[in-house]
């Protein structure tokens, strides 16, 4: 991944940005080096779980900064939302003194894939068979219980802002300000605003607006402030 960083935007000369993406990438930086000298993880661990899950944080953190340095904003805005709540349930996770929360995190993987298989075409289905080889197991394939359906949803019942809130009473795993840092008061800036951009709806797309560039023409992009909501007359379409 250390050559995705090596094509970054012309973006990179802005200050902000230009702090962003070296403040990522120290963070990152000492997670590396930590890992490197933790030693051999056991596949199939706990341990092997969170390594897989900071693989999918970083590639996630250099696509931010990626499509920011580049201008492409709506899609820095949307992956930065997923980022969130990435870290949002990978905290919760590792602070929760509760071992049964692990246990619901991975029950909701057989009831994702249960859920999904039993909603495809059999025709991808049977594509997917050939393909792979084996065919699929009964437990993803036949229909749940109410009460089994209850217990692979568990993990999913407490909604992300409560999960913010409650991770943020948890004591901090180490002490340092990054790590006393709370993660509720950024749920509606980052993950109820940036939601907005990921599921296409009205308020998203009022944030593009017509810009003048240097040279005189006008290009589409996102301002750097709210939209203007003195503009619109909700009532009016109702």
């Amino acid at each position: 991944m250390a050559e995705t960083l090596k094509n970054l935007g012309p973006l990179t000369v802005q200050a902000p940005i230009a702090e962003f993406c070296d403040f990522a990438e120290r963070v990152w930086e000492t997670y590396r080096t930590f890992a490197t000298q933790h030693g051999t993880i056991t596949h199939g661990s706990r341990k092997y779980l969170l390594v897989r899950m900071m693989y999918i944080a970083e590639v996630a953190s250099n696509a931010i900064r990626l499509n920011a340095t580049w201008e492409l904003t709506p899609a820095a805005m949307s992956l930065l939302r997923d980022r969130y709540e990435q870290t949002v349930r990978f905290s919760w996770l590792v602070r929760n003194p509760d071992p049964r929360e692990y246990l619901k995190y991975e029950r909701a993987m057989f009831g994702k894939l249960n859920s999904i298989i039993r909603r495809l075409d059999p025709k991808v289905v049977k594509r997917q068979e050939q393909a792979r080889g084996p065919p699929l197991p009964l437990w993803a394939t036949e229909s749940l219980t109410k009460e089994q359906l209850a217990k692979l949803k568990e993990w999913s019942a407490l909604d992300l802002r409560s999960m913010a809130i409650r991770r943020d009473a948890f004591p901090p795993i180490t002490d340092t300000p990054l790590a006393k840092e709370g993660l509720a008061q950024w749920y509606d800036a980052i993950y109820t605003q940036f939601s907005s951009v990921s599921h296409y709806d009205r308020f998203s797309i009022e944030m593009v607006q017509p810009h003048q560039n240097p040279n005189g023409t006008v290009s589409l992009r996102l301002g750097a402030q709210w939209p203007r909501c003195s503009s619109f007359r909700p009532l009016s379409s109702i």
